[in-house]
């Protein structure tokens, strides 16, 4: 092959892994504009708090609801003809948003941009194995450092769009997609199979239904609490459902979702990692960036900018993961260190105090930050790698699934352990103090208010440093608990996918398991005999 020829292929890649980034960056503009338009569209189209709260996460459901039947759709009628409908879709979500006169329109709107956003980063991620089939840990580093890195300029931009208004913040995210549509249109190829069987309405059907209920119950958690009808309701129909899924693909000639492919260590150990690393990104997004306001008095500008450095460590870990990786690094070894980091930045957390500087969130947020990107390259190479050729799409759509998932989950727990123990502390604090139930209810509303930033010239300066010192003492105290709780979960998990991949590593060893892609019933395809790499009547073949 000539230099030219050589030349000419790898910047044909570089473009197409550029274009498939750029496609995925829906994901990550969307929930930042939707986060900081939100108060001024709850404000402007008259919503109640149980509206707004709802039109808040409409686009996260329909995400979850659609993630799996989009990839299904890619792997049918092709994965990139799917994507662009997916980015054509999420553009016409978000004009319909930004344009919206009502709450209903505004929330149909919210809709439709989920659903293009799942078809769009889903297959986008599915897509990375027809554009570097053999050096697919490289193509997952790039594609998720591209992301994280874009989300540093876009988290800017849809700031500065939502300052003219909030309709333009919503017009961020189409913007983006429609650059992103331009890019894709070229260098790209289809990818799909002949032969996947009939569409699966009743596995998918159930999935959506599994994956709305689970997280939505648990966005409830930490308002209703876990024994409300608010949240046993959606969570248990989310577990009935999910075990219907489980039991119909398990037992269909034609899966949408190969279930039975979690039979394979690596894959099954990548879902405990999924959960580990989401986690810990829901913890620090949220719990700490509520102790630096409501401790520190950090503004929304200084919590931003004070998680940079947390993002650039995350591509820096997804890069150092994808040479790892195509060095013949094992990832168990990867894995190791990122657990251990990640467990140990959040025990690290756990000794924070009412005066701790900037630099003591700063140093495990960055060690966190690079261990979380090592994990998830490590684990997202799987998800592409591992599954039969015709059904990569869904499979690849999977990962964000667990993704939604684990990070509700990450919040819920977190949020619940944090503020029933704040509760709890604020009420002993009054009764250690002789404070009468009325006097309570003021206290109570002079916290409040000190920490919405309302004015407190009302009140007696003495009093409100008394307080606010007292409940900033019980809230570090409760975040420090929350954090080793959660550092407990986090050990949990790793300890699961550590067995995993433990198993995986002798398997190998014993050589019944190798790399490349599995079969419908989760054998290593390369070593299965070509008349017995899929069950009967479920030959997939696929078209590129």
């Amino acid at each position: 092959m000539s230099t030219e020829v050589r030349a000419s292929r790898t910047k044909g890649t570089t473009a197409a892994l550029v274009a498939l980034t750029a496609a995925s960056c829906l994901q990550v503009v969307d929930p930042t504009a939707n986060n900081i338009a939100i108060v001024g569209a709850s404000v402007d189209l008259d919503m109640s708090s149980s509206a707004r709260a709802f039109a808040a996460s409409v686009g996260t459901l329909s995400l979850a609801a659609f993630i799996l039947t989009t990839g299904a759709l890619g792997d049918r009628l092709g994965r990139r003809r799917i994507m662009l409908l997916g980015l054509l879709t999420a553009i016409a979500g978000g004009v319909v948003t930004a344009i919206a006169p009502t709450t209903a329109i505004f929330m149909l709107g919210r809709g439709i941009t989920g659903i293009g956003i799942a078809a769009s980063f889903g297959l986008s991620f599915a897509l990375l194995r027809e554009v570097l089939p053999g050096q697919i840990p490289k193509a997952v580093a790039f594609w998720l450092a591209g992301q994280t890195a874009a989300a540093l300029v876009l988290g800017v931009v849809a700031g500065w769009m939502a300052g003219f208004g909030w309709r333009f913040g919503y017009l961020t995210m189409p913007l983006v997609a429609l650059i992103a549509f331009a890019m894709c249109l070229r260098g790209l190829s289809e990818a799909r199979s002949d032969d996947v069987g009939p569409f699966d309405y009743v596995g998918l059907g159930s999935i959506a239904v599994a994956l709305i209920g689970l997280i939505y119950g648990l966005s409830n958690a930490a308002s209703y609490g876990w024994t409300s009808a608010q949240v046993l309701v959606p969570v248990l129909a989310g577990l009935v459902f999910l075990a219907l899924f489980i039991w119909w693909e398990a037992r269909i000639p034609y899966p949408a979702f190969p279930v039975k492919l979690f039979k394979d260590p690596e894959l099954s150990g990548s879902v405990a990692v999924g959960f580990s690393f989401n986690m810990w990104q829901a913890v620090v997004m949220i719990q700490l960036s509520m102790l630096w306001q409501y401790v520190y008095r950090y503004e929304p500008l200084q919590v931003s900018l004070g998680q940079l450095p947390m993002s650039l460590a995350m591509v820096i870990g997804a890069v150092i993961a994808g040479r790892l990786l195509s060095k013949g690094i094992p990832a168990s070894v990867n894995l190791l260190v990122g657990h251990a980091l990640l467990i140990g930045t959040m025990v690290m957390f756990g000794f924070s105090t009412t005066t701790s500087p900037y630099i003591f969130f700063a140093i495990p947020m960055i060690v966190g930050g690079f261990a979380r990107m090592l994990n998830e390259t490590t684990m997202g190479q799987f998800f592409v790698a591992k599954p039969p050729p015709a059904l990569t799409g869904a499979m690849a759509s999977s990962k964000t699934a667990i993704g939604q998932t684990s990070f509700a989950l990450g919040t819920a727990l977190s949020s619940t352990f944090l503020f029933g123990q704040y509760g709890r502390g604020i009420a002993e604090a009054f009764a250690e103090a002789n404070v009468e139930p009325a006097q309570q209810g003021q206290y109570t509303g002079m916290i409040q208010q000190y920490v919405s930033g309302g004015d407190m010239s009302d009140y007696d300066p003495e009093v409100v440093q008394q307080v606010v010192d007292q409940a900033s003492e019980v809230f570090v105290g409760s975040f420090n608990t929350t954090m080793f709780i959660i550092a407990g979960f986090l050990t949990f998990f790793a300890i699961i996918s550590t067995v995993l991949f433990a198993r995986a590593n002798r398997m190998r060893k014993a050589g019944t398991l190798v790399d490349g892609p599995l079969t419908v019933d989760g054998r290593p395809a390369a070593l299965t005999p070509p008349h017995d790499t899929t069950p009967p009547g479920s030959e997939h073949r696929e078209r590129t």
